[in-house]
């Protein structure tokens, strides 16, 4: 996956907090990015980023821990 901006600020609220639903995510990428979220295709889209982020991260725990 490319690391846009977009994708490293996903990844760093994946990381830095407990756990964040892809709602909870979704309302902070309207509130900083202007996503559109309400539209679904771009909803979809960026729950399989989301998704994406969300095992890379995981990937770097096991690894580290």
């Amino acid at each position: 996956m490319k690391e846009t901006r977009i994708v490293k600020y996903i990844k760093s609220l994946i990381r830095n907090h407990k756990y964040l639903t892809v709602e909870d995510i979704m309302l902070l990428l309207e509130r900083y990015y202007g996503l559109p979220v309400r539209v679904p295709s771009v909803y979809y889209k960026y729950k399989g980023i989301i998704k994406e982020c969300r095992k890379e991260v995981y990937k770097e725990r096991r690894r580290k821990g």
